[in-house]
C-alpha cells in the first residue's frame, strides 16, 4: 500500500462519524425549515392565521443548527470556499507549509469562537435567558450549537495540523485522500 493510499486513521473516522451524525440532524433541520415555511405561508395566505412562532424557531434554532452542525464536515470534505490561485502552483512542500499555517490559524480562531460560545451558552442557561417575542424560547440551546460546531472544527483542524507536520517530516500523506485531493485541486 502506497503512502498516498493509506486509509484514514481511527481519529479521522471518529470525527467523520460525528460529522455524519451532525449532518443528518442538519438535514432534518433543513427539512423542518422548509415544512414550517410552507405551512406558515399556507396559514398566512389561505387562512389569514400565520404562525407566531415560526420566525423565532427558524432564525434562532434551525438556521444556527444548520450552519454549526455541518461546518466541520464541510471542511473535512473540502467544501469550503478556497482562494487557491497560488496553492496549486506551489511546490508540494510549500503547499504543506501553507496548509499547516492555514490549519493553525483556523484552529486558533475556532477555539476562540468555541470558548466564547461555551461561555455564552452557560451564562444563558444559568441566567434563564429567553427570547422576548410571541413565545419565550430559551436561548441556550441555540448558543450551545456554537461551541459544538466550532469545537468539532477545531478538533479537525488540530488533527490536520498534526497530519501536516507528520507529512512534512516523513513525506507521507496522512490526511485522507478525498480531503487532500480536494484541497490540492486534483479531483
Amino acid at each position: 500500500m502506497t503512502p498516498a493510499a493509506r486509509p484514514a486513521g481511527p481519529v479521522f473516522r471518529a470525527i467523520a462519524a460525528v460529522e455524519a451524525a451532525a449532518g443528518l440532524v442538519a438535514v432534518v433541520c433543513l427539512f423542518a425549515i422548509m415544512a414550517i415555511v410552507v405551512a406558515d405561508v399556507t396559514m398566512r395566505y389561505a387562512f389569514n392565521r400565520p404562525f407566531g412562532w415560526s420566525y423565532d424557531l427558524i432564525g434562532t434554532y434551525l438556521m444556527v443548527a444548520l450552519f454549526y452542525l455541518v461546518v466541520s464536515g464541510a471542511y473535512g470534505v473540502g467544501a469550503h470556499i478556497n482562494v487557491d490561485i497560488l496553492h496549486g502552483a506551489m511546490p508540494r512542500r510549500s503547499r504543506r507549509y501553507a496548509d499547516l499555517v492555514t490549519h493553525l490559524v483556523g484552529l486558533v480562531v475556532f477555539l476562540l469562537i468555541a470558548t466564547a460560545g461555551w461561555q455564552a451558552a452557560v451564562t444563558a442557561f444559568v441566567d434563564g435567558d429567553r427570547l422576548s417575542g410571541a413565545y419565550a424560547w430559551p436561548t441556550w440551546p441555540a448558543l450551545a450549537l456554537v461551541p459544538f460546531g466550532s469545537g468539532l472544527l477545531a478538533l479537525r483542524l488540530a488533527l490536520h495540523a498534526v497530519a501536516e507536520v507528520a507529512g512534512i517530516v516523513t513525506g507521507r500523506e496522512y490526511i485522507p485522500a478525498p480531503e487532500r485531493a480536494h484541497a490540492m485541486g486534483t479531483e
